[in-house]
C-alpha cells in the first residue's frame, strides 16, 4: 500500500508539472502544428504514467481523468477550442480544469435554438443540470457513501450469493462509485473555480431512450468531450461527401469505437493483459442500436414514446444487461473484483497502523 501510495503521489507531481508546462505552451506557441508537436510528450506521458500505479482504485481514476479526459482537452486546445482555450484563465484554472472531470456550465440556449437543437427541453435546463453547493449534495454524497460500503460488504460474501445477481451488484457498484467520484469532483470544482459545473450524471434511470441515455445522462463528461473531439469533426467532415443522416450514423459509430478504445486502455492499465473482445462487441452493439433507434423515430411520429416509467428501466436495464453478459465477465475473468477487495482490506490495515503510529507519537 505504501508503495502504491508513493507512485501515485510521483505520477500526480508529474501530471501537475506536465499541465503547467502545457499551460505555457499555449500562451508562446500559436494553435496548429507547432503547439501539438509541443503538446505531443506530454500526450505520450499521460499515456504511460498510469503503467506506474498498480492499485485498481487509483489507476482507474487516474487513467480516466487525465489518460482520457486531460489528453482530449489537449487535443482541443492544439486548435484553440475547448475548455482550455479561454485566454484569460489563470495557471491555477487551467490545471484544475485540464485534471478534473468536469465540464463547464455553458450560456443558456435561447428557445427557439434549443427546440431546435434538443430533443427534450429539460436537458439543457441549467436549473437541472447544475451542481449545486450545498447540505442536499453533501447528504446525496454520503449516502451513495454508504451505499457503496454496503454493497463492499457484500462483496466480501459473494461465494454465497448467485453469479447473476453478484453481476449485476458488479455493475450497481461501478455506477454509484462513478456517480460519487465525479459528483465530488464536480463540488470541488466548482467551488475553486467559482463557476457553474454541470452534474456529471443526470438519473441515467430516466433515459427516454438509448440516445438519451448516452448522449445527456450517463457520464455526461465523457459524453461531451466525445462529441466535441469525435462527433462533431466526422460529421462535418462526411456530410460533405453523404447524406446528414449516414454522416451522423458514420459519426455515431466512430465515437462509440472511440470510447470503446479508451476503455480497452483503462482495462489494460487494470490488467496488464489484452482483454478479449467483449468489450468492443459492447460498445459496438450500442452504437448500431442507437443509429437504429434514431431510423425509427424518423420513421414515425417522434412525438410519440412509451411513457418515461416504462421507457427509463428498460433502457437502463438493457445497457446493464449487456454490460454483465459480454463486456463483464473478461474483467472478472482476471480476478479484478478480488483486487479491489483486496486493496480495500489493505488500506483498512494500513490506516489502522497509521493510527497507532500516531497514538504512540501522541505519547
Amino acid at each position: 500500500m505504501e508503495e502504491d501510495l508513493s507512485n501515485f503521489i510521483i505520477v500526480w507531481s508529474l501530471i501537475l508539472v506536465s499541465t503547467c508546462y502545457c499551460y505555457g505552451i499555449s500562451k508562446l506557441a500559436p494553435k496548429g502544428t507547432i503547439r501539438f508537436f509541443m503538446f505531443l510528450p506530454v500526450i505520450c506521458l499521460f499515456l504511460l504514467l498510469p503503467l506506474n500505479i498498480k492499485s485498481i482504485n487509483l489507476v482507474v481514476p487516474t487513467a480516466f481523468f487525465v489518460t482520457w479526459l486531460t489528453t482530449f482537452k489537449l487535443l482541443l486546445l492544439v486548435f484553440g477550442t475547448g475548455p482550455l482555450s479561454n485566454p484569460s484563465l489563470s495557471l491555477f484554472h487551467f490545471v484544475l480544469i485540464s485534471c478534473l472531470p468536469i465540464k463547464l456550465q455553458q450560456q443558456p440556449i435561447s428557445p427557439k435554438k434549443s427546440s431546435k437543437k434538443s430533443r427534450n427541453k429539460e436537458d439543457f435546463n441549467p436549473t437541472n443540470n447544475t451542481c449545486k453547493i450545498g447540505l442536499k449534495p453533501f447528504l446525496d454524497l454520503a449516502e451513495k457513501g454508504l451505499i457503496l460500503i454496503f454493497l463492499m460488504f457484500l462483496g466480501f460474501h459473494k461465494d454465497k450469493i448467485p453469479r447473476d445477481i453478484v453481476l449485476f451488484l458488479i455493475c450497481f457498484y461501478v455506477y454509484i462509485a462513478m456517480e460519487l467520484l465525479l459528483g465530488v469532483s464536480a463540488i470541488i470544482g466548482q467551488f475553486l473555480l467559482k463557476t457553474k459545473v454541470d452534474l456529471p450524471f443526470n438519473q441515467p434511470y430516466f433515459s427516454t431512450s438509448l440516445q438519451d441515455f448516452w448522449g445527456y445522462r450517463w457520464n455526461r463528461v465523457s459524453s461531451n468531450i466525445l462529441r466535441t473531439v469525435v462527433f462533431d469533426p466526422i460529421k462535418s467532415q462526411t456530410s460533405r461527401v453523404m447524406d446528414q443522416k449516414w454522416a451522423a450514423a458514420l459519426a455515431l459509430l466512430a465515437t462509440f469505437m472511440v470510447s470503446d478504445l479508451m476503455h480497452e486502455i483503462i482495462f489494460y492499465y487494470i490488467g496488464r493483459v489484452r482483454f478479449g473482445w467483449g468489450t468492443t462487441l459492447f460498445f459496438l452493439i450500442q452504437g448500431l442500436c442507437v443509429v437504429i433507434e434514431s431510423t425509427i423515430k424518423r420513421k414515425i411520429d417522434a412525438k410519440w414514446q412509451l411513457p418515461q416509467v416504462i421507457m427509463g428501466p428498460l433502457v437502463f436495464g438493457f445497457v446493464i444487461c449487456m454490460f454483465m453478459w459480454i463486456a463483464l465477465p473478461e474483467l472478472l475473468a482476471h480476478k479484478v473484483d478480488d483486487r479491489a477487495l483486496e486493496e480495500y482490506v489493505a488500506l483498512g490495515g494500513f490506516v489502522r497502523d497509521l493510527g497507532v503510529t500516531w497514538s504512540e507519537i501522541g505519547y
